[in-house]
């Protein structure tokens, strides 16, 4: 059985249903149905529009998260792609992710979800009820959020990883503004309004100690301030390839 086959079938368009020509179709069926207004015509229209726009949405999730079983079939031993239909946490983990792939089309959200989903069949992977929580903070939290989790998890690394970028010199007081400025340059263009407006949810979920403003020598700066919590959260998030 193939990866895309263990996801079960699609709703796909055979190829004589292209999207203009599906949405033709659809107009005469309602002309042909006498629809009275010309309002409701446009709203078939969309509708239509808009289904087929989903059902595009959700065959490439699918596929793209198919190629990535079988690629990690492929490099971990003892992985088993036949096996997952009756792993409920990673059905349950498929299902969660699609219901937010058809809400964004931000591809790092989509690339998060994929790393989940994967993560959820893993040896030693978090229980259905932490599995639940992560999946939620994924679709509430927008990439930027989860790039300042990354970063204010791991200050060196992020820098180590992203070696384009100018690591902050710091006087004998500094605060993490300066250092979440230096590593997310388009967030920190936006000011500190935005940063605190970004950090404030990540507070309030209980993945951050502390605050982003208190004065601190320029070794405290560079010190995580992320709750065991978020640690694990990252880890479910990460590539597991």
């Amino acid at each position: 059985m193939s990866g895309l086959d263990m996801l079960g079938p699609m709703e796909t368009n055979p190829p004589a249903h292209s999207k203009g020509r599906e949405l033709t179709q659809t107009a005469i069926e309602a002309i042909v149905n006498l629809v009275p207004a010309v309002g409701s015509t446009i709203t078939v229209l969309l509708m239509a529009g808009l289904n087929h726009k989903l059902n595009q949405r959700r065959e490439r999730w699918l596929t793209e998260l198919a190629e990535a079983v079988e690629e990690l079939s492929r490099s971990l031993d003892g992985f088993d792609p036949d096996a997952l239909v009756d792993n409920d946490a990673f059905v349950d983990a498929v299902m969660t992710a699609t219901q937010t792939v058809f809400r964004t089309s931000q591809q790092d959200k989509i690339e998060v979800l994929r790393n989940a989903v994967l993560n959820s069949a893993m040896p030693g992977a978090p229980d259905l009820d932490i599995q639940q929580l992560f999946f939620d903070l994924i679709d509430r939290l927008t990439p930027t959020h989860m790039r300042l989790l990354a970063l204010l998890n791991d200050p060196p690394g992020w820098f180590d990883r992203h070696p384009e970028l100018t690591r902050p010199t710091f006087s004998l007081s500094s605060n993490r503004v300066q250092l979440i400025s230096a590593a997310l340059p388009d967030l920190g263009a936006q000011g500190q309004a935005i940063i605190e407006r970004f950090f404030a949810p990540l507070a309030d979920g209980g993945l951050v100690n502390g605050s982003i403003h208190g004065m601190m020598t320029a070794a405290g700066a560079w010190q995580p301030m992320t709750t065991d919590h978020a640690s694990a959260f990252l880890a479910f998030i990460r590539d597991p390839r």
